[in-house]
């Protein structure tokens, strides 16, 4: 009597029809999904499950009576952001936990590391089904612009410039296409330059890889194709974007990173100016912020193939890059894209806000002037990069060890998923083994001698198989005493780990029917596993006798 109390429904439950509005009478549920902003769960949505009569295409780019419950994403137009916070939980972890504990946070990446991985996989798969855009660029297809303003580039290279992303048809790879629009080749050897910047390789240059001509978009362009950092942002657009307030205190940049920009940007021009060219790019809106503290400079080689028939000597377009890397950290270190309007004032100002040594380098590059007492080298001839990287040695340390550093992170996050992917590896097997099916009992096998080789059901429930389907339901399909389903991803790993040492230990397994009870160790466990993976690599192996 008190269970049939204790459930009383208030009100009848009806049944549930495919293409019925099920959630319209419920506003409590409504609230409570519009709580986690849901895409796939909003009001539009769910009114859309009432076209029952309405034959849904899921593959199609729009539609126009029953798009709402998109569950392709639809190409046409780019969702972004997604809703990170349904797979990357963030919440507190546990500090006072024994040296042999561990949470579920331990097995896995940081979730901030693994959320900017994520973010840069979305934006390199972006695509658009209706472009504009060509279909191919030479053997370059799946154009998509990355320039995010309507206005023209030309403030660098004298013309209209335009930067997209494309598939290889050679490799499969993305890269970065930038576009000269209205260029006309006067001169091949012009683009035979760019040979030279393909054997370029540094740490801070973003590679290029190939240049050419043509008319793909209706007029004579110059095309050049470097790697693809997805997400990556230029120094114009973080320190110097329209609208932002660099002079507000919590702007305030450190000098380590003024630095670290300075060390990273000797290092690439030391590669370029020994190699006997000269990067010519040194602006805010050629060097790419890709991660945190790592920049890379782009666009090299264009000059060169513009500038072709008129170009400079070595010697004085690498001094320029020196005065341009000058202008470049002082205008960053004033907070004032104009800081080189009026040099001194400038220079002052970094003198009062950072160190005195700061300023001196900064004050060589820029004026070109003799080496001063301070400087480490004593050298007083021309200034070189070289000479740089020679006063600067200190620094130039300081900036290794924090790459060290994060050599070190990153490897320790890299043996987390490195047993992350040996257990992926056991499960595979473990699932391609267990309750396969019976093949040989179709009528195509008579007719078909490999078929009658492969293991079907009946071998997957029998001998050393049968306590491998046992110990799948061990691991993940254990109870509580009321019933209940135990999530323990601590009890999951630990097993899977002892199966693939095969230790001595002993476990109970007990039949789903609880009529039959096998008292076996993980040693003999793995050993039947083994066993039964060789037969069945064996039998899908024809080659094999």
């Amino acid at each position: 009597m008190m269970h049939q109390q204790a459930f009383q429904p208030t009100q009848a439950f009806a049944e549930f029809i495919p293409g019925q509005n099920f959630l319209t009478t419920t506003p409590q549920l409504q609230a409570q999904i519009g709580a986690y902003n849901d895409p796939f769960m909003t009001q539009s949505a769910l009114h859309g499950l009432s076209t029952a009569s309405v034959q849904v295409n899921p593959y199609a780019q729009t539609n126009a009576e029953a798009a709402a419950p998109q569950f392709y994403q639809d190409a046409s137009s780019y969702k972004y952001p997604l809703n990170y916070h349904l797979y990357t939980p963030i919440g507190p972890q546990r500090a006072n936990i024994l040296p042999y504990q561990r949470t579920a946070a331990d097995f896995f990446i940081p979730d901030d590391l693994r959320e900017d991985l994520q973010r840069k996989s979305e934006a390199a798969l972006q695509s658009f089904a209706n472009s504009t855009l060509p279909q191919t660029v030479e053997y370059f297809h799946s154009l998509v612009a990355l320039d995010t303003g309507q206005q023209k580039g030309a403030a660098t290279f004298g013309y209209s410039s335009w930067v997209y992303k494309a598939t290889s048809y050679r490799d499969g790879r993305i890269y970065a296409l930038r576009r000269l629009e209205g260029f006309k080749l006067s001169n091949a050897h012009a683009i035979r330059s760019i040979q030279a910047w393909k054997r370029i390789i540094s740490a801070n240059l973003v590679q290029v890889h190939d240049a050419f001509t043509g008319r793909w978009f209706g007029d004579s362009s110059l095309v050049v194709v470097t790697d693809y950092h997805p997400r990556s942002q230029t120094l114009a657009e973080k320190y110097f974007a329209p609208g932002r307030n660099v002079r507000l205190p919590s702007q305030h940049i450190e000098e380590s990173e003024l630095w670290a920009y300075l060390v990273q940007l000797a290092n690439v021009l030391k590669t370029i100016h020994e190699a006997g060219l000269a990067a010519q790019t040194i602006t805010p809106s050629k060097i790419l912020v890709t991660s945190k503290g790592r920049i890379r400079l782009n666009g090299c080689g264009i000059f060169d193939i513009l500038n072709f028939e008129q170009r400079q000597a070595p010697h004085e377009l690498q001094r320029n890059d020196l005065t341009s890397l000058g202008r470049l950290v002082l205008s960053i270190a004033a907070r004032s894209i104009n800081a080189n309007a009026n040099t001194t004032r400038s220079l002052e100002q970094v003198g009062k806000t950072y160190g005195e040594r700061l300023k001196t380098c900064l004050q060589r590059l820029v004026l070109q002037t003799s080496a001063t007492p301070g400087d480490q080298s004593g050298q007083s001839g021309e200034f070189t990069v070289q000479s740089l990287l020679t006063n600067i040695a200190d620094k130039v340390m300081s900036t290794l060890d924090s790459a060290f550093e994060e050599n070190d992170q990153t490897t320790a996050v890299l043996m987390r998923e490195l047993e992350n992917g040996r257990l992926v590896r056991l499960l595979a097997k473990l699932n391609i083994i267990l309750e396969r099916p019976d093949t040989s009992s179709t009528p195509i096998a008579s007719n078909n001698p490999a078929l009658l080789n492969q293991p079907g059901s009946a071998w997957s429930e029998t001998g050393e198989r049968y306590y491998l389907k046992l110990f799948r339901d061990y691991v993940f399909h254990q109870v509580d005493h009321e019933g209940r389903p135990v999530l323990d991803l601590g009890h999951i790993i630990t097993c899977l780990n002892k199966l693939d040492a095969g230790i001595e230990e002993k476990i109970q397994l007990v039949s789903r029917d609880e009529q039959h009870v096998c008292v076996v160790s993980y040693k003999e466990v793995k050993r039947g596993f083994e066993s039964a993976w060789q037969e069945i690599h064996k039998a899908g192996n024809p080659t094999r006798k």
